[in-house]
Parts: structure tokens; sequence; C-alpha cells
């Protein structure tokens, strides 16, 4: 059996965040309840000329025929001779302690695990475990459960671990947490029970989500009186906050100070990111059928379906509601020019983005810890702007 390279594990927790991406589109449901009238929002401009000159700026980033890095590449190879390496590209960051792969025909992905982790490894998780539970952030505690480093409880037991904090919080990162913890659970913990979308909406007020998945709970039961309710609040919506990257931010935030124990803690990290992309996210078709060709001729309703886009433009932490703005607005008027400058920057971002290749295992690591911990601080998108920012000029 042939080794698996150390690359394979040190690409887990990028494969892991793009699980995010495909985790969006699942059918939610859950009852409404009537809420008071939001005023309509005002006429919106949909191409400016800011956005036009922003989209055909993006456009021409995109198609350079020699991105910076390769440029950067290039230069260095054809320097005199290889720079000197830095005493901590050759620290020990705990990568020979987790365990350890190896790839075997027969088995059913390909790889069989061939040593456990050691006992380093294992006790530097659960320092960072117990730096979680002694917190006094409440995410920081959910999240303990929430990964449940060692798999000390059953799933059935995070379920319920998980809910019952959730539902004893007015912190909207809690309660988001454990709602979607339930709605994916099947809600089998009693404290699911208050866990729901209308709930969440109480707690989170300004966040879209839970009238998203409102929305789609009404159009469900042929309610038109909820559904009327839940447009009114979604283009009142200030902002479409997944909190995606929060559990992975919480850990990140506890990393040891001790370099060895970097790898087990980053394994954890990997975890934290694979269990929120596996958590179920309201589903946004409902709302594209509400405003398709213009709302079916509702002028109000085509005005908030334009607010709404507009607000997911500008406020969404997450790629899923970030891209869909465009496609909102798209099928609302018959308009691209959004989803085409979306297009452009996600092109942008993939074509001038900071790779990790050629950085020291270790020093791979705490780069990827690094922009987790942005991601959860500012959110995916502005985090892929900053990213894209390093090689190409605003």
């Amino acid at each position: 059996m042939r080794p698996v390279p150390a690359a394979v594990r040190r690409s887990a927790i990028a494969l892991m965040a793009a699980l995010g991406v495909a985790g969006g589109w699942w059918w939610l449901r859950a009852p409404a309840l009537e809420r008071g009238a939001v005023a309509p929002p005002p006429e919106i401009d949909i191409d400016p000329p800011a956005m036009r000159a922003r989209r055909e700026a993006a456009f021409a980033l995109a198609t350079m025929p020699d991105d910076p890095w390769t440029l950067a590449e290039s230069l260095g190879a054809s320097a005199p001779g290889p720079p000197a390496e830095p005493a901590h590209d050759k620290e020990d960051c705990g990568l020979a302690d987790g365990p350890q792969f190896a790839r075997d025909g027969s088995a059913d992905d390909g790889a069989v695990q061939t040593r456990a982790a050691s006992g380093g490894w294992l006790a530097a998780q659960a320092r960072v475990d117990a730096a979680l539970r002694a917190s006094a952030d409440p995410l920081d505690r959910l999240t303990a459960d929430f990964i449940n480093a060692g798999d000390v409880r059953t799933p059935d037991g995070v379920v319920d671990a998980v809910a019952q904090q959730a539902a004893a919080s007015s912190d909207p990162r809690v309660f988001a947490l454990g709602h979607a913890v339930c709605e994916k659970a099947g809600a089998r913990s009693p404290a699911c029970a208050v866990l729901t979308a209308e709930h969440w909406a109480q707690v989170d007020p300004g966040n879209g989500l839970p009238w998203v998945e409102l929305l789609g709970a009404a159009r469900a039961r042929g309610d038109e009186a909820a559904t009327r309710d839940a447009m009114a609040h979604l283009a009142a919506a200030t902002s479409f906050e997944t909190r995606l990257y929060a559990p992975a931010g919480a850990v990140v935030d506890h990393l040891p100070i001790d370099g060895r124990d970097l790898a087990a803690a980053g394994d954890l990290v990997t975890r934290a990111i694979g269990q929120a992309a596996a958590l179920p996210m309201p589903a946004f078709q409902p709302l594209i059928e509400t405003c398709r060709n213009q709302a079916g001729g509702d002028e109000q309703r085509a005005r908030q379906c334009r607010a709404i886009s507009d607000a997911m433009f500008a406020h969404s932490d997450a790629m899923i509601p970030f891209a869909l703005s465009g496609t909102l607005l798209q099928q609302t008027t018959g308009d691209p020019a959004r989803r085409d400058l979306i297009k452009a920057e996600r092109t942008v971002a993939a074509a001038h983005w900071s790779p990790a290749t050629g950085l020291a295992p270790c020093r791979d690591l705490r780069e990827q810890m690094r922009q987790l911990d942005r991601k959860a601080q500012v959110g995916e998108v502005e985090a892929m702007r900053e990213e894209a920012r390093k090689f190409v000029p605003p």
C-alpha cells in the first residue's frame, strides 16, 4: 500500500469548505405566524453606472493572460538561487502524530487507516475541547458539543446537547446553529421544539435567512397572507447570515500555543467545517418562484424582490445567497447585470487567488487557519474579495 501524500491531508480543510456550496439546496418547512406589516422598499436602479463599471473591470481582470501569481513564480524560477528557508518552515506542528492512511484498491473509498492518532494528538484535541468549554462565549461552548472531540457522545447525544444550549440562548449564532442541527436530525431532541423558524426570526432580527424558510413553508401551505408577511420582512432584511464558518472560527480562536499541537487542532477545525457544511440551509427556490417574471405582475412584490436581491448582494456572508442575488434579480426583471458581475468576481477570485502550494506543510496549515478565521470574522464573500485584492487592484 502506498502512503497518501501529505498534501491530501492538508487539502482536507479546503475540500470540506467547498461542501458548503452543495449544502444550500434543501427544502425546509415550518409553520408561519402573522406579524406586523413592513413598508415596501423604494424603487431601485438595478444597473447603476457604478455597477456597470465594476462589472467591466472585473471581466477585464478575469481575462488577464498572465495572473500575478504565475508571474511571481516565473520571476522566482529565474532568480540566481533559492531563497533561504526561514527557520519556522522546518517546525514540527504534529502532522505525523495524526491518523495515517494508505491507498487500498479493496477499500470502498480507496483508503484505509493504517495507524491511529497518537496519544499526544488526542491529548492536544482534548485541551482545545476544554478551552472551548471554559470560554465565556456561548458559541465556543456550543461548538465543543457540536464537533464532539473524541466522539465522547453518540449522534443523538450531540443533538440533545446542542439543542438544549440553543433553546436556552438568545444569541443568534447559537440559536441558528441549534435550529439547523435539529432540522437535520428531524427534531429528535425534545429541546428542538423551541428551535422553530418563527423563534429564529425573533432572536435574529434583520437576518433574512429565517424568513426564506418561512416563505417556503407559507407557499407550501398555500397561505397567501403568510407569504405576504414573509416577503415584507425579507424586503426589510439587512443581511443574509448563514454563519457557515462560525464553528470553525470558534476553534481557530483557541488554537494551542504549542506549535506541535497545531495539526491536531486543525483536524478539529476540519471537522467543524465538514459538519457545518452538512447542515441544511433554507431553500431559496420558493423565493425565486415568487419573484419570477416581475412577480407575476404584482408591482409591489416585484419591488420587494429587487430590494431582497440588493440586500443579498451587499450583505451576504456566504457564496450561496450572494450568488443567488443575481439569479433572483434576473428572474424578476430579466436583467442579467448583477448575475454577470457576481460571475466575474468569482472568476477573478479563482484566477487570482493566493495558493498555499510551495509552502512548507506547517506554514500551509497556518495559512489555512488564517483564511478560515477571516471567513468567520467577515464572511466568505468579503474574505474572497480580500484574497483577490492581494493580487488585483480594487
